[in-house]
Protein backbone atom coordinates (compact mmCIF):
# COMPACT_ATOMS: atom_id res chain seq x y z
CA UNK A 1 0.00 0.00 0.00
CA UNK A 2 1.64 3.48 -1.11
CA UNK A 3 2.20 6.06 1.93
CA UNK A 4 -0.36 8.30 0.82
CA UNK A 5 -3.31 5.89 1.36
CA UNK A 6 -5.06 5.57 4.53
CA UNK A 7 -6.38 1.60 6.00
CA UNK A 8 -9.89 0.87 4.93
CA UNK A 9 -10.51 0.35 8.81
CA UNK A 10 -9.54 4.54 9.59
CA UNK A 11 -11.23 5.63 6.84
CA UNK A 12 -14.74 3.94 7.84
CA UNK A 13 -13.95 4.92 11.53
CA UNK A 14 -13.50 9.10 10.05
CA UNK A 15 -16.55 8.12 8.35
CA UNK A 16 -18.91 7.17 10.40
CA UNK A 17 -17.76 9.73 13.49
CA UNK A 18 -19.17 12.36 10.86
CA UNK A 19 -22.39 10.52 10.06
CA UNK A 20 -25.85 11.94 11.32
CA UNK A 21 -26.78 9.36 14.04
CA UNK A 22 -29.47 7.08 13.80
CA UNK A 23 -32.21 8.58 16.10
CA UNK A 24 -31.81 12.07 15.92
CA UNK A 25 -35.33 13.95 15.96
CA UNK A 26 -35.89 17.23 13.85
CA UNK A 27 -39.90 18.86 13.45
CA UNK A 28 -40.62 20.56 10.26
CA UNK A 29 -43.59 22.20 9.42
CA UNK A 30 -46.69 21.32 7.76
CA UNK A 31 -47.55 24.23 5.52
CA UNK A 32 -47.32 24.25 1.81
CA UNK A 33 -44.59 25.56 0.34
CA UNK A 34 -40.66 25.63 0.46
CA UNK A 35 -39.25 24.87 4.01
CA UNK A 36 -39.02 27.92 6.28
CA UNK A 37 -37.39 29.06 9.62
CA UNK A 38 -39.29 28.01 13.26
CA UNK A 39 -40.37 31.40 13.53
CA UNK A 40 -42.82 31.74 10.47
CA UNK A 41 -46.26 31.18 11.99
CA UNK A 42 -45.52 29.13 14.92
CA UNK A 43 -48.72 27.74 15.62
CA UNK A 44 -48.89 25.90 12.59
CA UNK A 45 -49.15 22.13 12.75
CA UNK A 46 -45.52 20.21 13.00
CA UNK A 47 -44.56 16.92 11.95
CA UNK A 48 -41.56 15.09 13.80
CA UNK A 49 -39.35 13.14 11.96
CA UNK A 50 -36.26 10.45 12.92
CA UNK A 51 -33.45 9.83 11.12
CA UNK A 52 -33.40 6.17 10.92
CA UNK A 53 -29.46 6.13 9.52
CA UNK A 54 -30.90 6.29 5.82
CA UNK A 55 -34.06 8.49 5.74
CA UNK A 56 -35.98 10.82 7.60
CA UNK A 57 -39.45 8.81 9.21
CA UNK A 58 -42.11 10.21 10.70
CA UNK A 59 -42.66 9.77 14.17
CA UNK A 60 -45.63 12.00 15.28
CA UNK A 61 -47.64 15.16 14.77
CA UNK A 62 -47.27 17.98 16.71
CA UNK A 63 -50.10 20.32 17.25
CA UNK A 64 -47.32 23.70 17.11
CA UNK A 65 -44.04 24.78 17.32
CA UNK A 66 -43.78 24.29 21.06
CA UNK A 67 -44.76 21.24 21.20
CA UNK A 68 -42.71 19.92 18.72
CA UNK A 69 -39.29 21.02 20.53
CA UNK A 70 -40.61 19.11 23.50
CA UNK A 71 -41.32 16.09 21.60
CA UNK A 72 -37.64 16.36 20.05
CA UNK A 73 -35.74 17.60 23.15
CA UNK A 74 -38.19 14.76 24.73
CA UNK A 75 -37.85 17.39 27.73
CA UNK A 76 -40.62 17.76 30.18
CA UNK A 77 -43.12 20.20 29.48
CA UNK A 78 -43.06 21.97 32.96
CA UNK A 79 -38.72 22.78 32.33
CA UNK A 80 -40.03 24.51 29.25
CA UNK A 81 -42.29 26.88 30.58
CA UNK A 82 -40.91 30.30 31.43
CA UNK A 83 -41.12 31.25 35.24
CA UNK A 84 -43.11 34.76 35.40
CA UNK A 85 -41.33 37.48 36.67
CA UNK A 86 -37.73 36.16 35.87
CA UNK A 87 -34.84 37.80 33.95
CA UNK A 88 -31.56 36.43 34.02
CA UNK A 89 -30.21 39.87 32.90
CA UNK A 90 -31.33 41.19 35.59
CA UNK A 91 -32.09 45.12 35.94
CA UNK A 92 -31.98 47.49 33.37
CA UNK A 93 -32.81 48.87 30.46
CA UNK A 94 -29.73 48.75 28.15
CA UNK A 95 -29.60 46.77 24.78
CA UNK A 96 -26.51 45.04 25.39
CA UNK A 97 -26.31 44.55 29.08
CA UNK A 98 -24.64 41.62 30.35
CA UNK A 99 -25.69 38.66 32.41
CA UNK A 100 -25.77 40.02 35.79
CA UNK A 101 -22.55 37.84 38.51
Amino acid sequence: MPDDEEPLSAWYARREAKRRPAGERRIVSLQAGPSRGSHVDPQAPRIVEEWDGHSWRPVSVADDYAAGCRAVSALDAAVAVPVPGFNPLGPGTGRHRKIAT
